[in-house]
């Protein structure tokens, strides 16, 4: 078996999980006391780089790998962070904030520029949060390779919103796509052709985002993670669910989870069995992919547990279990 590292954002910190000759081994890195880490990513260009988007701290960064962080919010309005992006070819860099906003850095996280006009749409009345202070918040970017100036973000609660020109306007897209949006994944061979994540189900656009349709064939799961893609395999797709929404996890037999494989790009799906109990309990928070390997994926869950394939879906095994502070944010396989 090769070696792999993860890294692991939680609700209490960051952690790094690597395998060595089979064995699984986790340990802190960090970040604790920043409101959680809602996502960390290594930079594109730079490896030992890295940027997390904390829940209370705004925008921090690192350039000796996690040792040591630096706070980069010059620019930024509003700390709580919920999603974090970076362009693979321009390494521009995008993060989703509560109150809904988005803002953007060219230079490295230096300096941020606000997306403001993405504040006056006229639809921000209607977005709101089921909890108090029910705020809403960009829950997921989706940002097209084929064209950085195409950025699609998940609001949650609030549709869709999309720009063309790089996050200087905006649109509100609502056309047959749930109110309640989690993820939007641009596929890497087609970006006519997106993903959305829902607290009602997945949708897919095949129009380049101007309309939605349920993509439902073979799926029975409403709470959706995100879409695993992989540019070596476009049309295989990974994803997870539960069956029931937030305030139900705590009933006794759970969230009711299920995982996911669609192989014709989100049109049927199929559910997968392999290593998983029949009865899921915990929901899946976030489902990840490996750049280096198009059949590995990771889950992680609200029990802090993170799951994983090596073979494309046909098994599954438990890599860790039960993280402090419980909900997994954000996965991101390391390069080295």
């Amino acid at each position: 078996m090769s070696a792999r590292k993860i890294n692991i954002s939680t609700d209490d910190a960051l952690y790094q999980a690597s395998r060595v000759n089979g064995d699984w081994d986790t340990q802190l890195l960090g970040l604790q006391g920043h409101g959680g880490a809602r996502a960390v990513i290594q930079d594109c260009r730079d490896s030992g780089r890295l940027f997390a988007a904390t829940g209370k701290d705004g925008m921090l960064r690192s350039d000796d790998g996690g040792k040591t962080w630096q706070d980069i919010n010059r620019g930024i309005t509003y700390k709580e962070m919920w999603s974090l992006a970076q362009h693979p070819k321009t390494g521009e860099l995008y993060a989703g904030t509560g109150p809904s906003s988005v803002f953007k850095s060219s230079d490295a996280g230096e300096s941020w520029a606000d997306a403001e006009q993405l504040r006056s749409l006229p639809t921000t009345i209607d977005w709101t949060f089921p909890r108090p202070p029910h705020v809403s918040h960009i829950r997921g970017i989706g940002l097209c390779e084929q064209d950085p100036s195409v950025i699609s973000c998940a609001i949650e609660e609030g549709w869709i919103v999309r720009s063309k020109d790089g996050g200087h306007t905006w649109e509100n897209i609502k056309n047959g796509v749930e109110f309640d949006a989690h993820s939007i994944t641009y596929m890497p061979n087609d970006p006519s052709v997106i993903l959305a994540t829902t607290g009602r189900g997945v949708f897919r656009s095949t129009d380049g985002g101007d309309s939605y349709e349920r993509s439902e064939a073979g799926m029975d799961r409403k709470y959706m993670a995100q879409i695993a893609v992989h540019p070596k395999r476009p049309n295989v797709l990974f994803t997870a669910g539960a069956a029931v929404p937030p305030p139900m996890w705590r009933r006794p037999e759970g969230a009711d989870s299920a995982f996911f494989r669609s192989e014709d790009q989100g049109k049927t799906w199929t559910r997968l069995g392999g290593g998983l109990p029949d009865n899921f309990k915990p929901a899946p928070r976030y489902v990840a992919g490996d750049l280096d390997d198009p059949d590995a994926v990771f889950v992680g869950t609200v029990d802090g547990s993170v799951w994983f394939t090596e073979d494309g879906g046909e098994s599954f095994s438990q890599i860790v279990q039960g993280l402090p502070g419980s909900f997994i944010r954000h996965i991101a396989a390391v390069r080295d």
